[in-house]
């Protein structure tokens, strides 16, 4: 395994450990969760990622079925372009700030949630346990895409739009 591949790896287990977070964040509030598959409020908008994100979501766009890959292609929207009949074509390699979404979060000192959720209970009665820090996932993030581009001659400041998966004249990809 090279590097590079390293660091696909330690990503993979950040991820994990996010989606822990979450499943049992959403286990034990689930009366208070409105999110639910199908739900694509957050989607709304396109994200960009940073150079590891978008190697993961590279894997995981080549690996979908090409009728799959033209649909994303050729589907008009405003929204995030992995978004297909309300629902993430790459859920499995989807990015960090993806994986949040809904959750009760801390960003800055200020905590946060998506409007659906938690709309009969302030956050501030969650255990700070339940909360995720969008700050140390940004750090971790950040450093694991650093140490990746050094082996992959990536620039660690560049943020690349999902669509750029397909956009073969993008000059980011």
């Amino acid at each position: 395994m090279t590097s590079a591949h390293t660091h696909l790896r330690n990503l993979i287990q950040l991820r994990e450990r996010l989606d822990s977070h979450s499943d049992r964040v959403t286990a034990v509030h689930a009366k208070h969760f409105a999110c639910r598959q199908g739900c694509s409020g957050c989607c709304q908008t396109e994200r960009t990622v940073n150079d590891l994100e978008f190697a993961a979501l590279t894997e995981g766009f080549e690996a979908l079925e090409p009728t799959t890959q033209e649909r994303l292609k050729n589907t008009p929207g405003s929204g995030c372009p992995l978004l297909l009949d309300d629902a993430c074509a790459l859920y499995e390699e989807r990015p960090l700030i993806c994986r949040s979404h809904g959750l009760p979060i801390i960003l800055e000192n200020r905590l946060d949630v998506c409007p659906l959720n938690f709309e009969d209970m302030s956050l501030k009665e969650l255990p700070e346990t339940d909360l995720l820090s969008v700050d140390t996932i940004t750090t971790i993030l950040a450093v694991s895409n650093m140490l990746y581009c050094q082996e992959a001659s990536g620039d660690p400041e560049r943020r690349r739009p999902v669509s750029a998966l397909w956009d073969d004249s993008s000059e980011m990809r």
